[in-house]
């Protein structure tokens, strides 16, 4: 059975010298996506029809979603295939069996506190496990062993309503090669599949102070990472976000960022993610500045904030830039990465 000895709660990390920490609280980014050639998240299928997932607006027209979960799905596959993140498997089955050679049972607070050091995605992600094998609940204490999740995300919405736009396929090269030979088929069945190419835009906030933290069962957290460790998750997250892509039916979309605008403040709050309003002139996006001007005033510390951009997808560029302060995407990033060590006081990561 695998080890849940306690250990002393770490508080170490390189500090940087002379510098007093800031009261850090929250991370919130807003995306704008590289636009994708078809439908990212597919709802209910009847019979050989797959519809997209879509939501009315007040004014009747439909925009297209990614839910957060799928969202949250592919920045987990992309950071376990390159970062080596450890998302939680079978393995944990381990961890909330009765030892039958054993009298004691497992301790709530520290099956949790093993849960976020060696698993990236409850550390991140939160989960629930509940009616747990073994665990000995305290008086007056459910044993429920609960995580919120500290990276959260919102859905993804396509800047440009849905039009009705879909395919008529089939696999007909697959059919007459074996399909035909195994399958009590006569025919190719005709698929119909609903299809929108477009922008999406998306918000991710991440509560900074709760990174590495375990909340205990008597209401007090502690500390389980180092804090250069928990710098490591927020920046791997980030990266997640740059490279970010979905497969989905066959195809490899590209959701890496086009656009973002965020930063780390004192104040928890997706203060953008109502803020990004668009309209297409020429095959490019011409982005409302006025909009998002007005909110950066809403903004606790608004010299910290952070705008980001690739070349040659806005029609007003020029705008954006003079505006927002708008940087290069890559700096953007490596910013913000610089503001999360500051965040944490640390200067180095190993």
């Amino acid at each position: 059975m695998l080890s849940l000895e306690s250990e002393q709660p770490f508080q170490s990390g390189r500090i940087a010298q002379g510098v007093e920490r800031m009261e850090m609280k929250g991370l919130t980014l807003t995306i704008i996506t590289s636009r994708v050639s078809g439908g990212l998240n597919y709802g209910e299928t009847f019979g050989n029809v797959s519809t997209l997932k879509k939501l009315t607006l007040g004014d009747n027209t439909q925009v297209v979603y990614v839910s957060d979960k799928a969202l949250r799905y592919s920045l987990k596959r992309w950071l376990k295939e390159n970062r080596d993140w450890r998302l939680m498997d079978e393995q944990i089955k381990d961890l909330v069996s009765k030892d039958k050679n054993k009298e004691s049972k497992l301790d709530v607070d520290s099956f949790g506190k093993y849960l976020i050091k060696e698993y990236h995605e409850f550390d991140l992600f939160g989960g629930l496990f509940t009616n747990l094998k073994g665990v000995e609940p305290k008086k007056g204490i459910d044993n429920t062993i609960k995580r919120t999740s500290v990276a959260k995300l919102t859905y993804a919405f396509s800047l440009t309503p849905y039009k009705g736009d879909a395919d008529f396929l089939n696999n007909i090269d697959a059919f007459n090669r074996y399909i035909k030979h195994v399958e009590d088929k006569e025919e190719q069945v005709i698929a119909y599949t609903e299809q929108h190419t477009a922008h999406y835009v998306y918000t991710l906030a991440v509560d900074l102070d709760r990174v590495g933290v375990w909340e205990k069962e008597d209401r007090s957290n502690e500390d389980v990472l180092e804090l250069s460790e928990k710098v490591q998750r927020v920046k791997d997250l980030l990266d997640a976000v740059f490279y970010l892509t979905r497969s989905i039916k066959g195809r490899q979309e590209n959701l890496s960022p086009i656009f973002v605008i965020g930063g780390v403040f004192s104040v928890k709050n997706p203060f953008f993610a109502d803020a990004i309003e668009v309209c297409e002139e020429g095959g490019k996006l011409r982005l409302n500045t006025e909009r998002l001007e007005s909110v950066l005033n809403q903004v606790p510390e608004k010299d910290k904030v952070v705008c980001g951009m690739l070349s040659g997808f806005f029609a007003n560029e020029e705008e954006i830039k003079s505006k927002l302060k708008c940087m290069e995407l890559r700096e953007a990033f490596e910013t913000l990465k610089c503001l999360v060590k500051s965040a944490y006081g640390v200067t180095e990561v190993t």
